[in-house]
């Protein structure tokens, strides 16, 4: 994988944490469920870095 994509997967892991941080509050803060908007921002952000993992590794075969 190239440098970019490093950086993407780590990203990608960051705004996890950060969600699941914020969400639960790690015993900090007053625990709440996540919310729709948290799902649908993890879900986009996997799945376009899945979708790209996938075209470079397609790109890297030919």
């Amino acid at each position: 994988m190239k440098k970019e994509m490093w950086i993407g997967v780590a990203m990608c892991v960051f705004l996890s944490v950060a969600a699941c941080i914020g969400s639960t509050g790690l015993g900090y803060a007053e625990y709440r469920p996540l919310r729709n908007f948290d799902y649908f921002a993890l879900g986009v952000s996997w799945t376009f870095l899945i979708v790209t993992l996938i075209k470079d590794r397609r790109g890297n075969r030919s």
